[in-house]
């Protein structure tokens, strides 16, 4: 595993990976700029560190801010960097994208920062492209830890549950918990369990000048995934690079739709059993995706008992996803 980041100053392109290596800009402190193709600028953080380079990207919808709070408590151990993909938030892109689109991003990043060969750390949609670059780079691909992202297969079944028994959504915020970043954020906990960073809410949110949370702002132009039926997955069986498949288990209801207690009382009893239809069968399907995941043998599976899908956002499951990533990573570096 190997990985070398340039000193960087404003507008600096980045020696040492060709002509076409892409430009690369400093923002601010942390935040740096990539070209990565004519009118796509993608954000890029950089949470400093020395070690082997660790990548996050993001889940769907999502900024690389969505790790704020989590991938910079690996800096202690490793180079650690996350990428906005393009469309999003601060990533620029005009056009309708492409699954290569994005795969091809994340390459011309790892070619602007000079890292030969990484980790990648992707939650949800982010592990598929993860997947997708490893299918497509193999040898660029150290491994992947995929945060409640591995879903293989069982797409139509995905949809019908949605379609027959959809979840219930938390009521809409107040004025009063849109007034801030911070006040935003409490929302988040109360009605889903976990702590979204500040700087996350802000990156997809359009803000008043008082700092009101004014709403989302426009989204991307990429596919949906394959459990939409909108592209197919990568071929898992195509993929050699170690990968950790880090799950949320889906049960208790409580823990998995958390601002269902707090409707519980004003919802009709055929809306409380369409609830408990939906936690049963979402939890079996994803029951059948891990255990399918795991017969690859170059794949693992450590569950996370009554979280759900940002697990590394709670406590005390975020310090085991860590210890859980930390762990992963030396193994690879011994079989090296």
């Amino acid at each position: 595993m190997s990985g070398r980041i340039a000193i960087l100053g404003v507008a600096v392109a980045v020696s040492g990976c060709g002509a076409n290596a892409p430009a690369l800009h400093q923002v601010e402190p942390g935040i740096l700029a990539v070209e990565t193709a004519r009118g796509a600028m993608l954000e890029v953080l950089d949470w400093g560190g020395s070690g082997p380079p660790l990548v996050f990207l993001a889940g769907g919808g999502h900024t690389a801010h969505e790790f704020d709070e989590f991938a910079p408590r690996l800096a202690d151990r490793f180079r650690v960097i996350g990428i906005t993909r393009r469309g999003v938030g601060a990533s620029r892109g005009s056009r309708a994208l492409t699954a290569r689109d994005h795969v091809t991003d994340i390459a011309r990043v790892l070619d602007a920062l000079e890292l030969d060969s990484v980790v990648l750390i992707g939650h949800s949609r982010g592990g598929l492209e993860a997947a997708q670059f490893a299918q497509a780079y193999p040898d660029r691909c150290e491994g992947i830890v995929h945060l409640d992202s591995a879903y293989l297969g069982g797409g139509d079944e995905l949809v019908e549950i949605l379609r027959s028994t959809p979840p219930p959504q938390p009521a809409p915020p107040t004025r009063a918990d849109s007034a801030s970043a911070s006040a935003m954020r409490a929302w988040v906990e109360k009605t889903q369990g976990f702590l979204l960073p500040e700087s996350e809410i802000v990156a997809v949110n359009r803000t008043a000048e008082t700092g009101r949370i004014l709403g989302r702002k426009p989204g991307d132009t990429s596919p949906r995934f394959d459990w939409f039926g909108k592209l197919p997955p990568p071929r898992w069986e195509a993929i050699d690079c170690p990968a950790l498949g880090l799950y949320a288990v889906t049960a208790p209801l409580e823990m998995w739709l958390p601002h269902y207690t707090a409707r519980h009382d004003s919802l009709s009893q055929d809306e409380r059993q369409r609830v408990g239809w939906y936690v049963e069968a979402f939890s079996a399907w994803t029951a059948e995706r891990r255990e399918e995941f795991g017969r690859f043998p170059h794949n693992e599976v450590v569950e996370f008992p009554a979280t759900g899908h940002y697990f590394f956002l709670e406590q005390p499951e975020q310090e085991r996803a860590l210890d859980a990533i930390r762990q992963f990573v030396a193994r690879l570096q011994k079989e090296v």
